[in-house]
């Protein structure tokens, strides 16, 4: 039997990969749990967790993030998971598209985090967690769109963790290595493009690293530990060896950072 909290948490993405494994987590910890996919009507019975109320959420749509904050109302815990993730050469990115991956893995999570962050702090009490990523830590080619997204998180989250500490409400980021997730990589490249072989060497690396990398239940522990701890760290490196690679890339000079990641995916230069 499963004991009941009364905390409600609020999970988007939450149909596959890591949103899945953070939502099942939850439920077995006795939360109430909200997930989120852009289609609840399409997930099969299989798809389903039980115990999880799957409601609609287009990240790329400010008005569905605003409908779903209305519907929801207030929440004890928010993991920010869902995203996107775009691999391609920089120089070729429309700008248009760079706009719409930062509404869905920057902007979108930021508006419902707002939408939220009132009822906790007038509560003076509620828990925001940002999925982030350690491509947001350490240069990888052609991961510059998602990259970029990912630093800014990091920082948006730094800087609102001192703002709500007041109001008992925490903030922190967990930032996984590589996770083997289903998470569909969107490329963005120009036909013909000079960088199409550089590009495709480095994917077929990372699919590589990804197929061999931390399950998802990695990140739901940590989701976890923050849920259980009175006062979390804002940051929590997660997968395979993390803390290790978090530290040198912390403290390592960024050349050797970077000739170390150019190294591994197998770019010259």
């Amino acid at each position: 039997m499963i004991e009941k909290t009364g905390r409600t948490a609020l999970v988007t993405g939450a149909s596959r990969g890591i949103g899945k494994a953070v939502a099942l987590s939850l439920i077995e910890d006795g939360w109430e749990v909200i997930g989120t996919c852009r289609n609840p009507k399409s997930l099969v019975p299989e798809e389903r967790l039980p115990g999880v109320r799957y409601l609609a959420l287009d990240l790329s749509s400010p008005r569905s993030v605003a409908g779903l904050a209305k519907k929801i109302g207030i929440v004890d815990l928010l993991v920010n998971n869902a995203g996107e993730s775009p691999i391609g050469p920089a120089e070729e990115a429309p700008l248009d598209t760079v706009r719409g991956h930062f509404q869905v893995n920057l902007f979108g999570p930021l508006q419902l985090t707002q939408a939220l962050l009132s009822g906790m702090r007038l509560r003076r009490g509620g828990t925001v967690i940002f999925i982030g990523s350690m491509r947001g830590e350490a240069p990888t080619p052609f991961s510059s769109l998602y990259s970029a997204s990912k630093a800014a998180i990091r920082s948006l989250a730094e800087c609102l963790r001192m703002e709500v500490k007041p109001f008992g409400v925490a903030v922190s980021v967990i930032a996984p290595w590589h996770i083997r997730t289903t998470l569909a990589q969107e490329l963005v490249m120009a036909a013909r493009s000079p960088y199409a072989g550089a590009l495709k060497r480095v994917k077929a690396r990372r699919d590589v690293m990804i197929a061999h990398a931390a399950d998802p239940i990695v990140v739901a522990r940590a989701v976890l530990k923050i849920t259980r701890t009175a006062r979390p760290k804002s940051f929590h490196s997660v997968g395979k060896n993390a803390a290790l690679q978090s530290f040198l890339v912390r403290h390592l000079p960024r050349g050797i950072i970077e000739s170390s990641s150019a190294r591994r995916f197998g770019m010259k230069g």
